[in-house]
């Protein structure tokens, strides 16, 4: 009864039925643990009072043994009980391996005469060890999944990376962008202090200019008060002039008001437009999920440099890439696309277009029928990738800019090129066709020379301001052509005119006739 005992649920003390396991180690039923849990209102072991977090799992190894002890004692009862063969009414002591069935010993020598036969409890414990065997991949996964050494867990370990190293550089993106704002925010504030002092000295200096005059005059009003009596009347009326002066008011000159529209005209849009310098626009993401592990992808995801001595501090990238290519996180479809790769002095890089990775070996020849084309350098020679052509160039480009274009054959049918040019002087060196339409084209890279990085250009932006024009009502026929139309009018009874004076000639000929 020891092993009944240790294969017995603690709660409901009897055999295991669908055993799960706690975070805790201890087993019980899955229905005696939910049951527990209602009416205890908490998630603790019924054994040891630990709080489980996680959800309960199934004990496959407790429920598979569980299973073979149910089964060993039923076949002790029937034996214990003397199982007897049906036909022949004798006890079951064989089994025949040919037709998978138990026998007695007159089976075997009649119905089974020919076949491989072997005792009963040994045909027993054959196939108890072959069905520990098949569970043993199910126990490992299990005990996997449980300790966090599966795939999935990796995935997710590896996620999880991603996105602190992500949102690291998303925060250091928009410091940068805080840090501009805000030195423009300040820079604006100063010029528009600086406007509010420079017009504040002139008012103040005006103001003086205001005063000095007043004073002048009130000065020579009181002394003409101290001439003699004489003098004083001589000179009253133009003393009285003096004393009734005064200043004109200030015009409302806009010139002495702050120029709010300086300030505040388009504040965005040129902030925009200024923004440009710090947030360039890059026709190709480069994917990092499809990197090689020998292969470093910048932060910015615009650079790739070939190094087996990759960074620690990234996370490991999963198993996805091909040979060192890395791709671009956005395929083309159909139109014109040009981006330009900055290679350097590197004399060993492989540039061009691809189908995508999705369902594709690792190692696979890059070729068209494989879904890839473009040009490779190997030091001074150049290789297409869909013909075993080879060439060489006078000088050799240090940025490469890829064009993407449609195109049509002699039969009609339509088709893409790849065509390459040297960026210093928009002069192409090579050109691919008959690249089939219809379907995304991803750009790749594939930095074969160490520490040289292959760098994607920004892409030239300017912004246009188009002027307004005024739309045009849209008028009727009648109305457009009206002068035309009473022209074709006045010809028409012109014409008709005539003709009737003609026919009235002609019965005048017939009649005098």
């Amino acid at each position: 009864m020891a092993l009944e005992d240790e294969l017995s649920c603690p709660v409901c003390t009897e055999l295991f039925r669908d055993p799960v396991l706690l975070s805790c180690g201890h087993s019980f039923c899955r229905q005696c643990i939910n049951d527990h849990w209602t009416s205890s209102r908490s998630r603790n072991c019924p054994v040891c009072r630990q709080v489980s977090q996680q959800q309960p799992v199934s004990n496959l190894s407790l429920r598979n043994t569980c299973e073979s002890y149910l089964r060993e004692q039923n076949t002790r009862k029937e034996r214990d009980g003397g199982q007897e063969c049906q036909i022949h009414g004798e006890k079951i002591e064989l089994f025949c391996q040919t037709d998978e069935q138990a026998i007695c010993a007159t089976c075997k020598k009649h119905e089974h005469k020919w076949h491989k036969t072997l005792s009963l409890q040994q045909a027993v414990r054959q196939r108890k060890e072959k069905l520990k065997a098949a569970l043993r991949p199910a126990e490992k996964s299990l005990w996997s999944l449980q300790n966090g050494a599966a795939q999935d867990a990796k995935i997710s370990n590896y996620n999880q990376s991603q996105v602190q190293q992500t949102e690291r550089r998303i925060r250091e993106e928009f410091k940068k962008i805080h840090r501009f704002l805000k030195k423009e925010e300040e820079s604006r504030i100063a010029a528009l202090n600086e406007e509010e002092k420079e017009k504040r000295g002139k008012m103040e200096k005006k103001t003086k200019g205001k005063i000095r005059s007043l004073s002048d005059r009130l000065r020579e009003v009181e002394e003409g008060m101290k001439d003699d009596d004489v003098t004083f009347l001589q000179n009253y009326n133009d003393i009285m002039n003096r004393a009734k002066y005064t200043l004109p008011d200030a015009e409302m000159n806009s010139e002495l008001h702050i120029d709010v529209s300086k300030h505040l005209g388009n504040l965005k849009y040129q902030l925009w437009e200024k923004m440009k310098d710090i947030c360039p626009y890059y026709p190709v993401i480069l994917n990092p999920n499809a990197a090689p592990p020998d292969v470093s992808v910048s932060d910015d995801l615009t650079s790739v440099t070939s190094s087996r001595l990759h960074r620690q501090d990234k996370p490991k990238a999963l198993p996805l890439y091909r040979k060192r290519m890395v791709l671009g996180s956005v395929g083309y479809g159909d139109g014109v696309h040009t981006w330009e790769i900055e290679v350097g002095n590197s004399r060993h890089w492989t540039l061009g277009v691809c189908f995508g990775s999705e369902g594709k070996s690792i190692m696979q020849p890059l070729t068209p029928e494989n879904g890839f084309w473009g040009i490779r350098r190997d030091g001074y020679l150049y290789h297409f990738l869909n013909t075993p052509l080879i060439f060489k160039l006078e000088t050799n480009p240090l940025v490469v800019r890829v064009r993407l274009e449609d195109g049509f054959d002699l039969k009609g049918g339509w088709w893409r090129n790849v065509r390459f040019y040297d960026a210093s002087n928009d002069c192409p060196f090579a050109s691919i066709t008959g690249v089939p339409a219809g379907k995304e084209l991803f750009p790749f890279v594939i930095p074969e020379e160490p520490s040289v990085p292959l760098r994607v250009i920004p892409a030239k932006i300017t912004l246009t301001v188009e002027p307004f024009e005024p739309v045009e009502p849209k008028l009727s026929f009648t109305t457009r052509h009206r002068v035309l139309i009473v022209i074709c009018f006045c010809v028409i009874m012109v014409i008709l005119v005539i003709l009737s004076f003609n026919i009235d000639d002609k019965e005048h000929d017939k009649e005098s006739i």
